[in-house]
């Protein structure tokens, strides 16, 4: 957790000026995007959260339902690339 607000921090909040709170809404999306999709982490084996996701739900062991739900539907496709 500490990992990620540091990233949200460095990358978004201290490099953006937001004009708006829908400006921040937008940029903040884009950059979970970014996070979430694009971007792989080392801490996940240089998979991006996505990629973790869905290789955890290849496991035969895994229990259905202990995964949380795929929030694709949440995050907007970016329409241009996210600018830090």
């Amino acid at each position: 957790m500490e990992s990620f607000n540091g990233s949200l921090r460095d990358e978004l909040l201290n490099e953006e000026i937001f004009d708006s709170l829908e400006d921040a809404r937008r940029k903040l999306a884009l950059w979970r995007y970014d996070y979430n999709t694009v971007r792989p982490h080392s801490s996940l084996g240089n998979q991006t959260p996505q990629q973790a996701r869905r290789a955890l739900e290849q496991f035969e062991d895994s229990a259905p339902g202990t995964i949380a739900p795929d929030g694709e539907d949440e995050y907007p496709v970016p329409t241009c690339r996210l600018s830090l």
